[in-house]
């Protein structure tokens, strides 16, 4: 195998494994903040990093609790994708790419980007609501995940047919 490419992948696994710690830490974060935030109002100016959600508790508590949960979750999810990257990683094989455990992956990493789509669509309706009815300066979610569930759903099928023409072609040696 090319030690360049073996050694991209093990630098991307590296990374894929940083980045599902920084998730659940920042995840964690949160979540510790949202504690405090609740026993102290003034916590939620800062939620995190500078996240100012203190609008929506000051208008409503259980409209904060909603988007504060959008953002744990949000964050959760994508570390689980990072989690997914690193099994995916450790799980290619640069003499066999097209394997089925290399398509499974793909498929729960476009589901869960998926996942991550539809929870940024309702918190975006959410705070957008927010905006109209109660004036509050909404803060939505980007919402480009659905074309990167694409795109990773269409590697899976590229991958399932590779892993297909492999058996074919290991069938005819």
């Amino acid at each position: 195998m090319n030690s360049k490419t073996e050694k991209l992948l093990k630098l991307m696994r590296f990374l894929a494994w940083l980045a599902f710690i920084g998730l659940l830490i920042k995840a964690g974060a949160i979540i510790m903040s949202f504690g405090v935030s609740i026993q102290n109002p003034e916590a939620a100016k800062d939620l995190y990093k500078g996240m100012d959600l203190s609008r929506y508790a000051d208008y409503n508590f259980a409209n904060y609790v909603i988007i504060v949960l959008c953002y744990i979750f949000l964050y959760l999810m994508q570390a689980y994708i990072a989690l997914f990257m690193t099994k995916l990683l450790s799980a290619i094989n640069m003499e066999k790419p097209f394997t089925q455990a290399v398509v499974d992956l793909l498929k729960k990493i476009s589901v869960t980007i998926f996942g991550v789509w539809i929870l940024a669509m309702l918190h975006n309706a959410h705070v957008i609501g927010l905006e109209k009815y109660a004036q509050i300066d909404a803060a939505p979610f980007a919402s480009e995940y659905i074309f990167l569930a694409g795109i990773v759903y269409v590697l899976a099928q590229l991958f399932k047919r590779g892993v297909e023409m492999q058996a074919e072609n290991e069938l005819t040696v």
